[in-house]
């Protein structure tokens, strides 16, 4: 499936305030409308051909301008035609205007932003304009927010890109990917993440908006990839991707001499197998034909390397890669150091990238490196000791094309199997791992697996075979940790989708109740910022006739957010906790 082109934000507010409003009504009950017409790419141009014959055409990549989408019909641009299809089309990126020099070899890259003592008219402008448009969505609820509410934020979003306020566009845009998948209904929605980026907007834009302007804060652009210089890569794993987006494909880690982890990927539109034949697809690194189910074992020599600022490898003319005669071992200095951090100073690297904007996180952010021993069975995966603390080894990806559930299944059915493990570990999950590569445990000799292997799993691609002894055993499971949290949570989450009428006055007497719950908890804090929020939703006084006035926008988002910060901060510190 080719990918449909985007939309400069800017265009797309342009052509929707040209709708009228009984189409906008339309549209809203139908925001996927445009899904289920027929869309093709001819040359240069994409037509899309609506169900009674209509067609409406655009440019093949971006679309910078209201002229470039033309429709058939009598009534364009002013159609429900242009309207449905501009809705369901992704806001382009921003691209940075100069590339950076080229850095020492072997160099991470990172965000490289100039700074100021304060912030400008224009970002202060382009800020509180994000803050009353993310208080507007967030009062009225984001299964409200109809084509109108979503033109302002494509404003918005244009603004704050004119403005080189990167953070806060690129927080903007996720937002309203999330709540257009909410509105058609879409599996990839995620409450917690539409949540997460709120929350990232009103902060921010309060922040700069009072004319803070810190790197954080402002973030960076995407960038193209920049030259690094020369690189002596060691393949580490591949690991497949199936997105509820509908992407999908393979993902290789590689590690340089100094430890720094770079990856290559071939991701696309498609299904589970796609990601399985992606294996074998060659890796495009350079003038080097390999595969990335032989580039996550083999050396590599690169010059004139680039990378993205998190960390993914590029495939330019100038690039030049040449296969090191030594395969790749986990039992090499840059590789094996990992296993020799311990696993709580691993969590606290993990949790300070998960605070930190996803423009700042480095690739392989969330991995773990533990060693360990199978302990059987448990409810949802395999029990695996890590050094007298039960984990339990899971996966994502349970798909009949991949070996995931094959390879879990195997380990299940050899308890005291000593493993190596590399694992993705998230913050709000404590105790589970979700398994990605493994190898042998020191001493371990019931694991056997072919030679090509290099002696370690690519858990969703490699197919091993145990030499059973013993009887099985089944772990018993830990009991879950009370969700302290939880109250707050529920509360914060709801007026993301709801608005403030998820707060009515006849729910008063339920919140306090909650908040004393919280109080009885030491969770003293949590208790006022839900009463807090919950005031914010009632502070509206009345005019001279009596009819009680609207409450006040920018007030409730302020409550809310100080609800939001104080409700993560509590997860971070319960979950890092229950990680013993």
């Amino acid at each position: 499936m080719t990918a449909r082109p985007v939309i400069d934000p800017a265009a797309s507010a342009a052509i929707a305030a040209k709708i009228p409003a009984r189409l906008v009504v339309k549209l809203d009950a139908d925001p996927a409308m445009a899904e289920r017409w027929t869309w093709q790419l001819a040359g240069s141009a994409w037509t899309v051909t609506t169900d009674k014959g209509e067609t409406v055409r655009l440019p093949d990549t971006v679309v910078r301008t209201p002229d470039e989408v033309v429709c058939t019909c009598l009534l364009q641009p002013r159609c429900i035609h242009v309207a449905a299809v501009v809705a369901v089309l992704a806001p382009a990126e921003v691209v940075a205007a100069s590339p950076a020099s080229a850095s020492a070899a072997e160099a991470t890259p990172g965000p490289t932003v100039t700074t100021q003592p304060s912030a400008s008219a224009p970002e202060v402008g382009a800020a509180q304009h994000a803050f009353r448009v993310a208080a507007e969505v967030l009062a009225s609820g984001s299964e409200t927010t109809g084509t109108f509410a979503q033109a302002e934020m494509l404003r918005a979003i244009h603004a704050c890109r004119s403005a080189g306020l990167h953070r806060l566009a690129a927080a903007q845009t996720r937002a309203l990917h999330s709540i257009r998948a909410l509105r058609a209904d879409r599996a990839e929605f995620s409450l917690a993440a539409l949540t997460s980026d709120l929350r990232d907007i009103l902060f921010v834009a309060w922040a700069i908006g009072g004319g803070d302007r810190s790197v954080a804060l402002v973030g960076t652009a995407r960038r193209d990839y920049l030259p690094i210089g020369s690189l002596r890569l060691r393949g580490v794993f591949s690991e497949a991707i199936v997105a509820r987006s509908g992407y999908t494909g393979v993902v290789t880690y590689l590690v340089t001499e100094s430890g720094s982890l770079y990856t290559r990927s071939d991701v696309g539109a498609g299904d589970a197998g796609r990601a399985a034949g992606a294996y074998d697809a060659p890796a495009g690194i350079g003038d080097a034909v390999v595969a990335h189910r032989e580039l996550c074992r083999s050396g590599l020599f690169v010059s004139d390397a680039t990378a993205s600022a998190d960390g993914r490898l590029g495939a330019g003319n100038k690039v030049r890669a040449v296969r090191a005669s030594e395969p790749s071992r986990w039992d090499q200095p840059a590789i094996a150091s990992r296993w020799q951090v311990p696993l709580r100073d691993q969590l606290a690297r993990l949790a300070d990238a998960d605070a930190s904007p996803d423009e700042l996180r480095p690739a392989g952010w969330d991995l773990v490196f533990v060693d360990g021993v199978s302990a059987g069975t448990t409810h949802g995966g395999v029990a695996f000791d890590v050094g007298g603390t039960v984990m339990t080894l899971t996966t994502t990806l349970g798909h009949r094309e991949l070996a995931s559930r094959e390879n879990l299944i195997a380990i299940s059915r050899a308890p005291g199997l000593r493993l190596r493990v590399i694992a993705r570990a998230r913050i709000g999950s404590p105790r589970r791992l979700d398994l990605l590569a493994f190898a042998p445990g020191d001493g371990e000799t019931r694991v056997v697996m072919p030679e090509a292997l290099q002696g370690r799993v690519n858990a969703h691609y490699d197919r091993f075979q145990i030499t059973l002894s013993g009887h099985r055993t089944v772990a018993t499971d830990t009991p879950a940790a009370d969700d302290l949290g939880s109250r707050l949570r529920n509360r914060v989450e709801r007026v993301v989708r709801g608005g403030i009428g998820t707060l009515p006055t006849h729910a008063i007497a339920e919140i306090q109740r909650e908040a004393q719950a919280l109080t009885e908890r030491a969770l003293g804090g949590a208790a006022e910022v839900l009463r807090d929020l919950a005031a914010a939703a009632h502070d509206a006084g009345r005019a001279m006739t009596g009819a009680r006035r609207a409450v006040d926008r920018s007030t409730f988002a302020r409550a809310w957010l100080r609800a939001a910060i104080y409700e993560d901060a509590v997860r971070r510190r319960l979950s890092i906790a229950a990680w013993g």
